[in-house]
């Protein structure tokens, strides 16, 4: 993650905003926005107008010409060579949020969500979701549920060019993004995060809904509205809610409530967390799972991941064999790295490591886990076994080292 300079006007007046919902103090709030395409934007763009505490930017993505259409933030004069450069997003916006107003403390990571730290997740106090991609939306509202973050969903195109939704999880107490799915869908969901990567939810049919400047300003401004009085309100809910809106043929919004579902199974009491041992002295890149798991004071404690892990791979055409060391859903999108051919072999798949894993003596990060991250420890082999929760904090120093 980097952290952004500080640059932009020195003088903001914000007295036309006391006498609102967006005061000062309404706006003393961390968020997270997930996604930095058209709808990030424009979340972003509010968020720093409004002059919040601090803000954290994650997208895997590169800038495109394409979103010059889409996304105000890229639009300055020198993104042609932003673009030959393959600018990340995430960083792009996340200078813009400054050049906006330097009043916010602006960082940015560039990879897929659920390789984000759950420690930058922990200290926000609302998360934004601006994603287009069905499977990082239910890794995000999975992790929002047992960090208790309020997570404020926005989509495009539910209908046509000209409509949209945007939803509030309120957190640990209310329904997870999951929840809303039927069963059959869910259980497809769960299938591909252990095993293959999604496509685009807007990609599920033939048809081609074109996502326009104007539906994503009025669904970005409704997340931002919802969810900073949400946040500042502190509001505690077992429900969720959802306003669906539609601007042609026939303009329209409709609100309606939802709440958990008995059998949606991201909602483990065990895996839920409440407390956190914050290890500021430790750094994913010289703790080993070994030295992790002594913490406990359990003889069969075990790392418990959160997803599984491709440990070990063989190309069934040239016979290679390698540790991609990649969550298994993002494995099955990769390719040989020396033939360059897609029929592989997952020969070793890790979901806990235990103090006899040959895995035990790797660090955390040699393991491909998030640097930042928050481990889960069960200590004992039974489902009800109790957990314990660990933070990495020594990575978040190295957050602001490197400027964008």
């Amino acid at each position: 993650m980097s952290a952004v300079p500080n640059d932009g006007p020195r003088t903001r007046d914000y007295s036309r905003l006391e006498s609102t919902a967006f005061s000062r103090h309404a706006t003393r709030i961390t968020a997270v926005v997930a996604g930095a395409g058209a709808l990030g934007n424009e979340v972003i763009k509010n968020l720093a107008l409004l002059g919040i505490r601090g803000l954290c930017i994650a997208d895997r993505d590169r800038i495109d010409a394409s979103n010059l259409t889409r996304s105000i933030l890229y639009c300055t004069k020198d993104v042609d060579e932003e673009i030959a450069l393959g600018t990340p997003k995430a960083l792009f916006a996340a200078r813009r949020a400054r050049e906006i107003n330097r009043d916010v403390d602006v960082s940015a990571y560039v990879g897929e969500i659920a390789d984000l730290g759950a420690a930058i997740l922990r200290r926000a106090d609302v998360v934004f979701s601006c994603l287009d991609n069905e499977m990082a939306r239910l890794e995000l509202s999975w992790w929002c549920t047992r960090l208790d973050k309020p997570l404020v969903d926005g989509g495009l195109g539910l209908q046509n060019a000209s409509s949209g939704m945007v939803s509030i999880f309120p957190g640990a107490s209310g329904p997870c993004y999951a929840c809303r799915k039927s069963g059959e869908r869910r259980r497809e969901l769960l299938r591909d995060l252990h095993g293959r990567e999604d496509p685009c939810w807007r990609r599920q049919s033939d048809d081609v809904i074109a996502t326009t400047p104007l539906m994503a300003s009025v669904v970005g401004a409704m997340q931002v509205e919802f969810g900073v009085r949400f946040a500042s309100n502190r509001v505690r809910a077992d429900e969720g809610r959802a306003w669906e809106i539609a601007l042609h043929p026939k303009p329209r919004l409709d609100t309606f409530s939802f709440g958990r579902s008995d059998a949606c199974p991201l909602h483990d009491p065990v895996s839920m967390i409440t407390s956190v041992v914050e290890r500021v002295d430790r750094r994913s890149a010289d703790w080993a799972v070994l030295d992790l798991l002594a913490e406990s004071g359990s003889s069969d404690a075990s790392l418990v991941l959160d997803w599984p892990l491709t440990a070990r791979a063989r190309c069934h055409g040239c016979s290679h064999e390698w540790e991609p060391l990649m969550r298994r859903a993002r494995f099955r999108g990769e390719r040989c790295p020396q033939c360059g051919g897609g029929e592989l072999v997952e020969l070793e798949v890790l979901s806990e490591i235990g103090r006899s894993s040959p895995w035990a003596s790797r660090t955390l990060a040699a393991l491909g886990l998030p640097k930042g991250h928050i481990h889960e420890i069960a200590c004992g082999s039974s489902d009800a076994a109790p957990r314990s929760h660990v933070e990495i904090t020594g990575d978040l120093e190295l957050a602001t080292v490197e400027a964008c």
